[in-house]
């Protein structure tokens, strides 16, 4: 093989020095495939002629020939030795000195290739530095160099300083970097002063601060001493901007200094000037945030002052408030802004002006929520009134600032938490909101959008009439955006918009692909903003307007382009449901629905014909046909009663399309519309239906996941309305089809499977012998899997209700069946199944009792005489005791007199299990009997102290029991003796006790609150840590009751009880976190306006302290235990449940801070800020981007971190998980990286796409994409949705 390649490369060698251009061209050609190629090599000998062959082509006289060869660089650089790449350098180096300008230019790509394809930590790199980078110096200092070569050399160590600034500061050569790119800001010629101020902006991220401190002091020198030259300080300022682009942390000390100077030069008379003072203080928004704070207001008046500046052109009235102005005719209108749009000046530059106005408006709504309010009053109505702006660009960026003001009031605007008992909001909360959701107050940012909404809508309507489709296409942007955040707000101004959506959706596509591109965009964006008007509002806005809203809509479905054709399908889809509007009724079970406008009807018709043709169309894309049996099912579903001849059409066509595998799961999910429809009678429908049954069934089998979920749900509703008319071999054959289901597989088709056996059983009891014959043993296997519960719990429970009141002769067979599993022998000491498979067992058990209650008894005695034979199993005697304490729960056991004594006799059993079923047994036999029963636990936990836990374990289930009854008042006699005897056990020293005392304590505290709160209050100082620490984890249970009537008292505790975040001992202070953790969780509005106060405590936790680091010696071996470490997880753990919960009162940018400091933590913190970050890259975008470089290193730490070679199987699968975790947050952020603003980023996600994780980042990139997506989201939609 090497004397091939040897051979090759002689005879490439040979062609590259041919008088022939071709040959040299097509030698040069195949020696980069080749280099290319992993497999081949250069030999030493070789190198050196390849590296002249190379270098001399780049003289060739041949462009194409040179081009070749600069391409040729960057796959040789990797494959040749140091001393040759030291020779590709000194070459180019050489080149680029020289005066040809072809060669210079070349040779400056030349360089450019090599330094990228450099490895960054890598010996040749430090050597590249200290050879390039002086000759590059020495050219920007020469008084002979050319102008065009200072500018090369510019190019190339900006990106020098880019790739290698880190090792620049190892060469000495930094201070003499700085001093020759400050010199060059005083250039004569704008583009190396600009050129030199990108390389200082690469420059600064690694110089020493006392480099940094004197390049600030010169540029602030040269601001303050270049006041009558604006070219100068046009230069100065971009240089402040982008030194606070590449290092923010540092630049901050220096703002108080920039900034007063920044906002005072744009008083002068000088459009660019203006213009990059604008963009710098946009960057200190985004970048300095803490610093720019007393710089905020007087920067948004600037904004604004600006975004008005056309000194040019005088519109006749510049006042924003313009709701008092003279009302013009709507021609006189039309006629103006024929006017605005003609009017032009080539040399106007304000435009430039305004535009970085709203740039910078724009970054200050996208950092300051806590500003949202004053943004409202101060920036909101500018934006308004500067809608009518005559230069598109600028036009168009200022719809986009308002777009980012109404996207922060969706994700901040809306956490205005008031109490419900409060009479002065009680008037303001809107009808039927629920506890803990955001109510509209009067200055909330939501109230004070909705009064700005007529001047908004009056404003923008007339620009929807302009010729520009990118402002139409903004505009209806804004207005969807408008819409969602309001839930509606257009009720009496939408019909203003009605004319440019006909417009828009009547355009004629252009033939020219540019346009015809946007054109489709504009009408996706016009259908998009009618389906949410449609959804947002009530259908009686609409009901008047049909014959302007449908003919556009119809027009769309027709379009040829699928895109159009497929959002104005969904579209449609929410115009069907406002032609005819539909509710349910939760307590009578019932649609209610009104007769269909007869207006209406000849609209209707025309929907169905055009949705029927692209049913019916065999090439339709996919999208569309999937789309359009969507909306059929929604328009038969809702109107079915009036197109009863189309019926007998449709539903044939149904089930044809069933037989069609691209099509079938949507005809399945639109059967099952019209089946649930109350408006589609069942003789007209119930003969395909009963055809359909069969054929859905046998897709059962199939291994399409969603297809079986909408089968199953199919069958369901199918069953439910016409099970009374199925044959019995139907129902033979879809309980043979049901049975593979019922395994733990697959547990979410299981609960869906369950359903509709019992289903069968309602509505064909005589089915009973085949679920018993075939289903059941099935059943039986399941009750024994450890992951039922939940939904699939709930199910089966539902299956024996239904099978034991279908024939309750079978109630002992039942019972014995459930019973067997823990009847067989197993290990000594240990149960046979799972606790969790004995509590679904118990519970199949207590289901079967409650609904046979002439059985109940005697399976109770059964139980009671297991557990007394002494020569039962454990796992009977546990099975028994859960069952007992089931049955106890759900019917009284008050008869059976001597229970509690054949239960306390457990808990001197030798197994623990037993014991624990025990006391669970106990407690749940007393809630049925709190007078009877109490008083004996009580007794016993004075009495005996080794039964102590076991009862009070016992005791937290009356309390939890009685607590979810909501009004007993059974316990109240015995409450304060039962308080008293919690405390005398909150000092034990067994972390198990303290806690289910604080969990009594806690649940009991809700039964009275005004009696015990205060008493937790009275003990939060007692001296005894292990007292704080249980009546601060008691406080955190009275967050679970989720009704506000004793919210007043909670309210002024609040700090009070979390103060002991600060407590000198370090459980009491997790705990506290804990209890934080559950207030945000359940009552944020409690904690939001003390969070200020909080938020520097957990802020606190969050920190190593190294005190608590030790090294534990385990023989040969050292550990490091962290004693802080569960303490730090409390404390992100609360922070990410802050930011899902009361996200508008956290300071963002101090909670990135936090964020990135937990980035380079121990795993499990790790993890966490990975889950914070992409639920802050979803809410808070602008804020995360501006730290994404800062995120690299970690990231990039978490990714290349190798184990050592001893590493067993569960540290490998726990750093898999990690890194999985990683890539997964950079996938989300990735949607927020730019090349300009975050490169080091951009670097990195570039590494990580060519490298082993490539695979893993695509899929999450493919999620993070998907979850914004309106039609993954309706495809998991399994119900029918009539509201």
């Amino acid at each position: 093989m090497a004397n091939t390649s040897a051979y090759l490369v002689a005879s490439l060698l040979e062609k590259m020095t041919s008088d022939d251009t071709d040959f040299r061209y097509m030698a040069t050609n195949d020696l980069i495939n080749e280099l290319q190629s992993p497999t081949f090599q250069l030999e030493d000998a070789t190198e050196k002629k390849v590296v002249a062959a190379v270098l001399n082509l780049m003289k060739d006289k041949n462009g194409e020939v040179q081009n070749l060869a600069v391409k040729c660089l960057g796959p040789l650089v990797k494959k040749v030795q140091e001393p040759q790449l030291q020779e590709i350098v000194d070459k180019l180096c050489a080149y680029v000195s020289q005066d040809k300008e072809d060669l210079r230019e070349i040779a400056s790509i030349g360089l450019k290739t090599v330094i990228v394809q450099v490895p960054v930590n890598s010996v040749v790199a430090v050597n590249v530095c200290k050879r390039l980078v002086p000759r590059l110096l020495h050219h920007l200092e020469s008084g002979t160099s050319s102008y065009d070569a200072q500018m090369d050399a510019l190019d190339i160590l900006s990106e020098v300083l880019f790739r290698f600034g880190s090792i620049l500061a190892t060469t000495n050569l930094q201070d003499k970097t700085a001093t020759a790119l400050f010199a060059l800001l005083s250039h004569a010629r704008p583009a190396l002063r600009k050129r030199a101020t990108l390389a200082i902006g690469n420059l600064v991220a690694h110089i020493p601060d006392n480099i940094f401190e004197d390049l600030m002091k010169h540029i602030l020198q040269g601001l303050e001493s270049s006041k009558n030259s604006p070219e100068r300080l046009r230069t100065y300022i971009q240089c402040t901007g982008t030194i606070s682009r590449s290092n923010a942390p540092r630049f901050g000390k220096f703002l108080s200094n920039v900034a007063p100077l920044v906002i005072k030069y744009t008083e002068l008379d000088d459009d660019e000037l203006r213009e990059n003072a604008l963009q710098a203080l946009e960057s200190f928004v985004l970048r300095c945030p803490t610093e720019i704070v007393p710089y905020i207001d007087t920067i948004i008046t600037l904004g604004l002052r600006f975004l008005r500046y056309d000194p040019n052109y005088d519109d006749g009235d510049d006042n924003e408030d313009d709701e008092d102005e003279n009302m013009e005719s709507d021609d006189e209108d039309e006629e103006d802004e024929e006017e605005d749009d003609d009017y032009s000046d080539d040399d106007d530059m304000s435009w430039k002006v305004r535009r970085t106005s709203a740039k910078l408006l724009s970054a200050i709504i996208g950092t300051r929520q806590d500003l949202l309010g004053q943004l409202y009053a101060t920036i909101a109505p500018s934006l308004i009134a500067r809608f009518k702006e005559r230069e598109e660009t600028v036009r168009v960026e200022i719809l986009q600032t308002f777009i980012t003001l109404l996207r922060q009031t969706n994700t901040y605007g809306g956490a205005e938490y008031e109490m419900e008992a409060t009479l002065e909001n009680s008037t303001k909360k809107r009808k039927g909101s629920r506890p803990g959701t955001p109510i509209e107050t009067d200055q909330s940012p939501k109230a004070l959008l909705r009064a700005q909404v007529p001047r908004l809508t009056k404003n923008l309507a007339k620009q929807m009439l302009s010729k520009s489709m990118q402002t139409r296409q903004s505009g209806f942007v804004l207005l969807k955006e408008l819409v969602t955040v309001l839930k509606g707000g257009l009720e009496t101004s939408f019909m203003l918009f009605v004319p440019s959506v006909e417009q828009s959706l009547s355009t004629a596509s252009h033939t020219d692909h540019h346009h015809l591109g946007t054109n489709s965009n504009l009408k996706i964006e016009a259908l998009g903003f009618l389906r949410s008007l449609f959804r947002t509002h009530s259908p009686e806005v609409f009901q008047k307007q049909l014959d302007h809203l449908c003919p556009p809509v119809i027009s769309a479905i027709q379009d040829k382009f699928y895109k159009i054709s497929s959002e104005a399908l969904v579209c449609c889809m929410e115009l069907i449901k406002v032609v005819r509007h539909m509710s349910f009724d939760d307590e009578a079970q019932k649609y209610s629905y009104s007769a269909l406008d007869p207006e209406a009807k000849p609209y209707i018709l025309k929907i169905y014909d055009v949705i029927l043709q692209r049913v019916s169309t065999a090439d339709a894309d996919q999208e569309v046909k999937e789309r359009s049996i969507l909306c059929l099912g929604v328009l038969l579903s809702r109107i079915g009663d009036e197109l009863k001849p189309q019926l007998a059409v449709c539903l044939p066509l149904l089930l044809e399309k069933i037989q069609n595998e691209l099509t079938r799961l949507m005809a399945v999910k639109t059967l099952s519309q019209i089946v649930e429809s109350p408006v589609c009678a069942d003789a007209d429908i119930k003969d395909s239906i009963l055809l359909a049954v069969p054929e859905i069934a046998s897709l059962l089998r199939k291994s399409n996941r969603p297809l079986k979920v909408a089968s199953l749900h199919f069958l369901d509703v199918a069953i439910r309305r016409f099970g009374k008319v199925l044959p019995a071999n139907t129902y033979n054959e879809l309980l043979a089809e049901l049975k593979p289901l019922i395994s733990e597989e697959d547990l979410h088709l299981l609960p869906l499977g369950l359903t509709s056996i019992v289903s069968v059983l309602h509505s064909n009891p005589s089915s009973f012998g085949i679920v018993k014959q075939e289903i059941l043993p099935s059943v039986l296997r399941l009750v024994r899997s450890p992951l039922i519960q939940g939904q699939a719990l709930d199910s089966l429970l539902a299956l024996f209700a239904a099978l034991v009141r279908t024939n309750d002769k079978e109630f002992p067979v039942l019972i014995s069946g459930l019973v067997e599993p823990a009847a067989a022998r197993g290990p000594e000491g240990q149960l046979i199944l799972s606790k969790q498979a004995f509590s679904t067992i118990a519970q199949c058990m207590a289901v079967l009792c409650l609904n046979s209650e002439k059985n109940a008894d005697m399976t109770v005695n059964e139980f009671l005489n297991k557990i007394h034979n002494a020569h039962t199993s454990d796992s009977l005697k546990y099975l028994s005791l859960i069952a007992l304490g089931e049955i106890g729960r759900r019917i009284s056991l008050s008869e059976h007199k001597n229970l509690h004594s054949s239960i306390l006799a457990m808990f001197d059993q030798h197994s623990e299990e037993v014991r624990s079923a025990a006391a669970f047994a106990f407690g749940n036999v007393a809630a049925g009997n709190v007078e009877f029963y109490v008083p004996i636990i009580i007794s016993e936990i004075n009495k005996d102290p080794k039964k102590r836990y076991l009862l009070l374990h016992a005791l937290k289930e009356v309390i939890t029991r009685y607590t979810q009854k909501q009004g007993g008042q059974e316990i109240e006699a015995h409450a304060t003796e039962i308080w008293e005897l919690l405390f005398a056990n909150c000092e034990s020293q067994e972390e198990g006790t303290r806690n289910v005392v604080a969990e009594c304590l806690g649940k009991l505290t809700l039964t009275n609150p005004y009696k015990f709160l205060p008493d937790l209050q009275g003990r939060l100082r007692n001296e005894s840590p292990q007292i704080r620490g249980t009546v601060v984890s008691a406080f955190k249970y009275t967050f679970i009751d989720n009704t506000r009537s004793y919210d007043e008292l909670l309210r002024p505790l609040i700090v009070e009880f979390l103060s002991l975040m600060k407590d000198k001992d370090l459980n009491v202070r997790r705990l506290s976190l804990s209890t934080l953790d559950a207030a945000a969780h359940n009552k944020p509005y409690l904690i939001r306006d003390v969070l200020s106060q909080l938020l520097p405590l957990l802020y606190r936790e969050t920190e190593v302290v190294e005190e608590l680091i030790h090294i534990v010696e385990m023989g040969p071996f050292k550990h490091r235990v962290d004693d802080g470490l569960e303490i730090r997880k409390s404390a992100f753990e609360c922070m990410y449940t802050l930011l899902e919960k009361c996200r508008d009162k956290v300071e963002i940018f101090a909670f990135i801070d936090r964020i990135l400091v937990g980035l380079t933590d121990q795993p499990d913190i790790k993890m966490l800020c990975h889950l914070t970050l992409v639920r802050l890259s979803i809410v808070s975008p602008t804020a995360v981007a501006q730290r994404l470089d800062d995120m690299v290193d970690p990231l990039q730490a978490t990714l290349n971190f190798k184990l050592k070679p001893t590493a067993v199987k569960q540290e490998i699968e726990k750093n898999q998980e990690l890194v999985r975790s990683a890539l997964r947050a950079i996938a989300f952020l990735s949607k927020l990286a730019d090349g300009n603003a975050t490169p080091k980023f951009v670097l990195f996600l570039t590494e990580v796409r060519s490298g082993p994780n490539a695979y893993d980042l695509n899929q999450y990139v493919t999620e993070s994409e998907s979850r914004d997506d309106f039609y993954a989201n309706m495809l998991r939609s399994d119900a029918m949705d009539l509201s």
